[in-house]
């Protein structure tokens, strides 16, 4: 859809904005003693400090949007215990796609960006942690300089 594509372009534009705004708030933190700051400048501070964390994890979802698909299929556990998507080992953290049925939705369902992590004696998703893996329709994306 256009208006999907467009929306996620500009926010790819985005990109070099927020770079740089997080690298400049790096250096303000390396740099400075707050306090030796007057109270409103430690207000700004604060201000900017929260708005630097807002700035990650609209990162974070920027980087998610720019990523490409490596591995699509269903998930099987090996025999060291260990789920896998066509052959690529996932460990607790990994970050994979999951599918959620949806029969309201076009392709009757959709992925949900989540990560595996182990409980106990099993692994999980976190993001859908009720659904059974094995056999779970599930997609690999990496970033493009990671290729």
């Amino acid at each position: 859809m256009k208006l999907v594509e467009d929306t996620v372009e500009s926010y790819r534009k985005a990109d070099s904005t927020i770079k740089r705004l997080l690298k400049e708030m790096d250096e303000l933190m390396d740099n400075i003693n707050i306090f030796n700051l007057n109270s409103d400048d430690v207000q700004k501070y604060f201000t900017l400090y929260k708005a630097k964390l807002g700035l990650e994890e609209a990162y974070s979802s920027i980087v998610d949007l720019n990523k490409v698909l490596q591995l699509e299929g269903y998930l099987r556990k090996n025999e060291r215990g260990r789920y896998e998507l066509n052959g690529f080992e996932l460990t607790s953290g990994g970050l994979i796609d999951i599918w959620r049925d949806d029969t309201e939705m076009k392709d009757g369902g959709y992925y949900v960006p989540s990560r595996i992590e182990h409980h106990a004696t099993d692994y999980y998703c976190v993001d859908m942690p009720e659904a059974k893996l094995e056999g779970l329709k599930a997609r690999y994306r990496v970033s493009p300089l990671s290729n």
